[in-house]
């Protein structure tokens, strides 16, 4: 048993983090010239340049995740399987392609190493009844299977609108059966999401997960309406992106620490939602990045967001701080329709020659620096210490 210790920064994390609901939560201006945030920068570059020590830490910290998660995800990708089988043999082939494409299962993670880190800071939950610690196990792997297919639903939308090819250097559904088939088995994931989540004993995650998978829905949809729109400002992307990518990581940790019950952890429960979404901003902001300076080796497509002219924080950067010739050259250059190989060669070159980059790694690090220094309420243990690793690594993915 790992030895528990005495929470610290108690009082000023409980008038901020915890003291914060996260209904209004929104992404917040960040320090870009903190010694975070330039870490970011000096670290990825590092991992760009082949650091064994970073590749052994990453392996490390997966070890750990899977030896305290690996159990439940069993049970989650278990019932995933089974909640989503179809009297149709292509439905369910279907499915079955979906859950080919991996994934991270990043959301089940959080949810139950948040569930776990609020057993380790309130003890008298891990001598509950059998019977009560059963029921809590059983809610949490409804409430990780259900966080998995709403991401999945998502992610077979999102190929759909970016006219994607590959996902995990697999074929999209798209690809395989069309982009009609792939929104309607989209839809049908989230339907058998919020049917698992109206499984467990109360109704709160069901509540809990509609609002954030509304949320999430909101934000793409506004952001398919701002393709084209450069005169968003940085601030108003960011609380976009609160919507589209913050919001089911934070629920994903919220919903961790009501599965774990008792009447401690919903004192954690807001801190732990401020970390997700902090931690749903840092690895958006990374997506950002990678789409203009990412390699295939990221198995995504790569090049979307400009061939969709949706406004991202590279692009918003350069017409924030470009001269006036620069930002009327660009937005020529960004008008919508096909974009040539000359133009889009330009627009890399005058990426380039701007900080668009750093400043857009350095934003994606103060966010992490954010989620981690969130998790300072909590006592310190395994599970807490994997969740801050998770967000560090969040800006340290292949490139």
């Amino acid at each position: 048993m790992l030895q528990r210790a005495q929470c610290v920064d108690t009082a000023r994390d409980s008038s901020s983090a915890s003291g914060t609901d996260i209904d209004r939560l929104s992404a917040t201006s960040v320090n870009l010239n903190s010694d975070a945030s330039r870490d970011v920068v000096s670290s990825h570059q590092a991992d760009r340049d082949g650091s064994d020590h970073q590749c052994g830490s990453k392996l490390r910290v997966e070890h750990s995740i899977r030896s305290l998660v690996g159990n439940h995800l069993l049970e989650i990708e278990r019932t995933m399987r089974l909640a989503c089988r179809s009297r149709s043999a292509e439905v369910s082939h279907l499915c079955e392609h979906v859950e080919s494409l991996g994934g991270k299962r990043l959301r089940p993670i959080l949810a139950v190493l948040s569930a776990q880190a609020c057993e380790y800071a309130d003890p008298s939950l891990l001598h509950r009844p059998q019977s009560e610690r059963l029921a809590s196990s059983r809610d949490l792997v409804y409430i990780g299977a259900a966080l998995e297919l709403v991401h999945a639903a998502s992610l077979v939308h999102d190929d759909v609108m970016d006219q994607a090819d590959t996902r995990r250097h697999r074929p999209t559904v798209g690809t395989v059966a069309g982009g009609h088939a792939a929104i309607l088995l989209g839809d049908f994931l989230f339907t058998k999401a919020y049917d698992l989540a109206a499984r467990c004993r109360l109704r709160y995650p069901a509540r809990r997960l509609a609002k954030a998978a509304s949320a999430l829905c909101e934000g793409e949809l506004e952001q398919q309406l701002s393709a084209g729109n450069w005169s968003i400002s940085i601030q108003h992307y960011m609380e976009l992106l609160s919507r589209k990518t913050g919001a089911l990581c934070a629920v994903s940790c919220r919903l961790g620490a009501f599965a774990a019950g008792g009447s401690s952890p919903h004192v954690y429960s807001r801190c732990l939602a401020r970390f997700g979404l902090d931690l749903g901003l840092a690895f958006q902001l990374f997506d950002d990045w990678l789409d203009y300076w990412g390699s295939d080796r990221t198995g995504k497509t790569l090049g979307t967001d400009l061939a969709q002219c949706k406004p991202t924080l590279p692009l918003l950067r350069l017409l924030a701080v470009g001269s006036p010739a620069t930002r009327r050259e660009l937005i020529r250059l960004l008008q919508p329709g096909q974009h040539s190989d000359e133009q889009r060669l330009r627009i890399r070159e005058m990426l380039d020659a701007s900080d668009a980059s750093e400043y857009t790694l350095q934003a994606a690090g103060q966010y992490v620096h954010k989620a981690v220094e969130s998790l300072n309420v909590l006592p310190d243990c395994e599970p807490k210490s994997c969740l801050q690793q998770i967000a560090r690594f969040s800006v340290s993915r292949i490139s």
